[in-house]
Formats: structure tokens, C-alpha cells, sequence
């Protein structure tokens, strides 16, 4: 009897120590259920934050930006900002249907009409400006008197999208002296000078620079603190001195093959004469530059890289003197024009030949050819 008891006794107690332990477990699947959630979500906004963070932390890769790699030079380069002080912009719209006839402009043209016909160009160029670290440039424009307010639409908006980098020229010959003038008052500050007058077209052959008609420009230029930008033609040597001498309130930038032989004759005698030493820094065969003697991008690459040294050294030989003795004067240029030249291959090798040129100069004139001298000037 009594050990019947006590088996009794023994399987209660398994019972109850049985269901208490599953109760147990119970409330620890409960506890682990309502825990294992909240560490879950804990940990995904964790990773969430540390992603939002890293992403914030890696900066962009800027889009207009490239590392300097020559390619056919060795050593140091200069390694500053560079002012490109003579650059054509592209035709932003089409003058074609203007040249020549006396009408109202087409409908599609009106002053709140985006001129641009080709964006994408002009993209690509402020670009390629960013990559060079060029940081202002002398872009001239063209225009037509019966297109007046597209040209100054076309101008406005590149200021827009380059503002205080691009200092625009226009080229006056195409408009009256009466249309020069208003766009001044109307429009001041728009410009920066006129230019590039090239006498050497022949529709410049009954108005060399010291001609009536051009001193009419000088004197609307004078008057609005405007630059003369001039590609004189051969042998006009005593008719660019006469312009320059007559006219000393007006700062004469000067370019081309054709005054190298006499331009530090006239900065010696005036102090508003000025060069930029472009294209023809980079060339074989006298006068042509490299640039303007080849037909493509391609045949500009393989003469560049073959003849590489010998350009350089007759760069220095022509020109490295001539521009320690008047280191206020001159500024570097490229005179990229036609649409491969401003390639962005051919944009490299032009800022190589700039970069190692401008590095044998003596250090005290580099950054002025480089940038500061057409900085000063245009502003």
C-alpha cells in the first residue's frame, strides 16, 4: 500500500514538472517570436543607414573631367589653368536664310525661340573646356544684319550656359555702324570686342586696317571699351601701325602668320598691342599650322605624333625669346575651328603641346601666357 503511494506520487510529479516545462517552453517561443522581428528590423534599418551613408559618402565621378596623360612627352609640364584667347564658336543657327535678302525673320525665330540648332556641339566644347582646365576662352561669333536679334539671342544663351567663361566677339564688318552702336546700348557688356577681323578675305580687299570704314569700328570699339581682334594680311605691316597708332585708346589683339615677323617691333613702340600665339604654334612647314594643313582628325594625330620634337623645338627656338621680352603681351590660343578640332583626341594632344611648351618658358612668364594676360585683357 505504501509503495503504491508513493508510485502514484512520482508520476504526479512527472506530470507536473512535464506541463511546466512545456509551459516554459511556450513563453520562450513567444519571448523568441516577439524578439527575433524587432532584431530583424533593427538590423535592416542598420543596413539601410550604412548603405544611405556610404552612398553619400563616395563622391560622384565628375562627368567633364580626365586625368592629364601625354602621350609624346616627357618630364614636367605646367600643371595651371589655361585661357584659351582664340576660339571659334559654331554656327548656332542657320544664317543661310538671311544672307543677302531684306525680310522679316522666319516665325521659328522670335526673341523667347532657343536659337541653338545644335546643343550637343556646344555641350561637348564647354566640356572639353572643363577637361583642359581651360577656365576662359575668346569665342568669336558670327551673324547677319537681317538676323540681328537671333545673333544676340545665340550669344545670350551661350552666356548662360558659360557664364563669365566665354567672352564673346562679334564680328562687325557684316553689320552698319548704326546696328554696332545699338547693340552696345542695348545690349552692354554682351560682347567683349570685335573680331576676328581677317583682312587677308577678299572681302576685306578695299578696307585694309587703317581704311576710313574699319576706323568708323575702332571708333564704336573705343567708345564701349571693345578689343580689336585682327588677322592682317601680308604686307599690310604699316597699315596694322597706322590703326594701332592713331587709335591708342583701343587694345588691338593681333594674330597670325603674317605680323610675327614685326609684332614685338609694335609692342616695343605701343602699349596696346597684343598677340595670341595659336595655331601656328604647332607646325611644319612655314607659315601653315599643323592644324589648318591637314584634312582630319586622323592625319592631324599621325603627322602630330611623328613630328612632335621637331615642333617643339622650333616653338622654342621662334618663340620662347619673343615672349620672355614682352611678358605681359602675349597669350596662348588654339584656333580650333572646324568641328574635329574640337575632337576630344585632338583636345588632348592640343593641351599636351600648350602644357610643354608653356613649361620651358621661364617660370616667372608661364602662368601669364597661360591664362593671365588674356585674362587681364578682356576684362
Amino acid at each position: 500500500m505504501f509503495k503504491r503511494g508513493i508510485i502514484i506520487l512520482t508520476l504526479v510529479l512527472i506530470l507536473i514538472i512535464s506541463g511546466c516545462n512545456g509551459w516554459i517552453q511556450e513563453q520562450q517561443e513567444e519571448i523568441i517570436e516577439e524578439i527575433i522581428p524587432e532584431q530583424t528590423q533593427q538590423e535592416t534599418v542598420i543596413e539601410e543607414t550604412t548603405t544611405k551613408e556610404e552612398i553619400e559618402e563616395v563622391p560622384e565621378e565628375p562627368k567633364c573631367s580626365r586625368e592629364f596623360s601625354p602621350q609624346f612627352s616627357s618630364g614636367s609640364h605646367y600643371t595651371g589653368p589655361l585661357f584659351d584667347a582664340h576660339f571659334h564658336m559654331p554656327n548656332l543657327i542657320d544664317f543661310s536664310a538671311f544672307e543677302g535678302k531684306d525680310h522679316t525673320p522666319p516665325e521659328e525665330f522670335n526673341e523667347h525661340s532657343d536659337p541653338i540648332l545644335n546643343n550637343a556641339l556646344l555641350d561637348k566644347i564647354l566640356c572639353n573646356f572643363d577637361k583642359e582646365n581651360v577656365i576662359g576662352v575668346i569665342g568669336f561669333v558670327m551673324g547677319v544684319e537681317e538676323a540681328l536679334q537671333e545673333t544676340l539671342n545665340a550669344a545670350k544663351t551661350i552666356e548662360e550656359k558659360s557664364p563669365e567663361k566665354i567672352n564673346l566677339f562679334l564680328m562687325p564688318t557684316v553689320f552698319s555702324i548704326e546696328s554696332l552702336q545699338d547693340i552696345e546700348e542695348t545690349n552692354k557688356g554682351l560682347f567683349k570686342g570685335y573680331g576676328e577681323m581677317a583682312f587677308y578675305h577678299p572681302s576685306y580687299a578695299e578696307t585694309p586696317p587703317d581704311s576710313t570704314e574699319i576706323g568708323q569700328i575702332y571708333k564704336v570699339a573705343e567708345k564701349n571699351n571693345l578689343i580689336i581682334m585682327m588677322h592682317p594680311s601680308g604686307r599690310q605691316e604699316t597699315n596694322v601701325e597706322n590703326a594701332v597708332k592713331t587709335n591708342p585708346n583701343v587694345k588691338f589683339l593681333i594674330h597670325g602668320p603674317e605680323p610675327e615677323d614685326y609684332i614685338t617691333s609694335l609692342m616695343d613702340k605701343y602699349p596696346n598691342v597684343y598677340y595670341s600665339l595659336d595655331a601656328i604654334l604647332i607646325r611644319l612647314d612655314y607659315p601653315g599650322a599643323l592644324l589648318y594643313t591637314v584634312k582630319s582628325k586622323e592625319e592631324f594625330k599621325s603627322r602630330f605624333g611623328k613630328n612632335y620634337d621637331q615642333m617643339m623645338s622650333e616653338a622654342i627656338n621662334r618663340w620662347k625669346s619673343r615672349i620672355e621680352k614682352h611678358p605681359n603681351k602675349f597669350m596662348w590660343g588654339t584656333d580650333r575651328s572646324d568641328p574635329w578640332t574640337n575632337d576630344e583626341e585632338v583636345s588632348a594632344l592640343l593641351e599636351e603641346f600648350a602644357r610643354d611648351f608653356i613649361s620651358r618658358l621661364d617660370p616667372v612668364v608661364q602662368e601669364k601666357f597661360a591664362y593671365q594676360n588674356a585674362e587681364k585683357l578682356v576684362q
